[in-house]
């Protein structure tokens, strides 16, 4: 997928906030016929480079039909570390909880679905996990963090009551070769993290580590990449009093 969710990831910022359908022309390259990219609104069915997770889309939206979900709760959405927190109801049992994880999720596509998963729920916080796909896949951490600024002001616009809990970047086995990077654009995110007050961050690292700053062996499954209930038991310990002292129940 490389970079190439990040061209429609910008016209759709446009979109949200203009609501304009139609994305500027783009220079053809040589030899190229000159034409108008056409990028869908969010109201519709998604095209090609989001449609990868569309069927996941789909799901929560027949969820969202079939069952009377609450508002004014946690929000938790992202890419896969979010979706394989099957113990997340249990785990976090003193708040109204919603998985809204899907797939490999790069920033972009949390962006380009927002409008059909993540609004209508009016969560008073988002949990939000995503950015170590958009590395992976070869984004730049200059084009992550514009992306995650970019998700940060929709939010802002769309949702102005509702505050933010950003979960950073993961060193795992199998991405080791990354950390090195992930720190990097970490530094970035959480110098803007720092300057606005509706935003908390949850250093992800910081139960993920040894003493010596290796990466811990026991806390993922088969693939290296994913956590283990040992994992999560460590994300939870350090994001439970982060809502405790964000989370107002009415």
């Amino acid at each position: 997928m490389k970079n190439k969710l990040y061209l429609p990831s910008l016209c759709l910022f446009v979109i949200l906030f203009f609501g304009c359908e139609t994305a500027p022309k783009k220079a053809p390259l040589k030899g190229e016929q000159k034409k108008t990219i056409t990028i869908p609104s969010i109201e519709k069915k998604s095209d090609a480079p989001f449609s990868r997770f569309q069927n996941e889309i789909d799901n929560f939206i027949q969820q969202d039909k079939d069952n009377s979900f609450f508002k004014n709760g946690i929000m938790m959405t992202g890419s896969s570390s979010i979706r394989m927190w099957t113990s997340m109801e249990e785990d976090f049992s003193a708040f109204p909880v919603l998985n809204r994880g899907f797939g490999g999720a790069t920033i972009p596509e949390v962006l380009h679905f927002a409008g059909r998963y993540i609004f209508q729920h009016e969560p008073q916080i988002i949990v939000f996990y995503c950015g170590e796909n958009d590395i992976s896949e070869g984004a730049s951490l200059e084009t992550v963090f514009a992306s995650f600024k970019n998700f940060v002001k929709i939010i802002e616009t769309k949702l102005p009551e509702t505050k933010l809990v950003y979960i950073s970047m993961k060193p795992s086995i199998a991405r080791w070769n990354l950390w090195p990077q992930y720190q990097a654009g970490e530094k970035l995110i959480k110098e803007f993290v720092d300057e606005n007050s509706k935003i908390a961050y949850m250093d992800a690292s910081i139960s993920m580590l040894e003493k010596n700053g290796e990466v811990k062996k026991d806390i993922f499954v088969e693939d290296g990449l994913h956590m283990n209930a040992k994992g999560y038991e460590g994300w939870t310990n350090q994001l439970k009093p982060i809502l405790e002292k964000m989370y107002q129940s009415k």
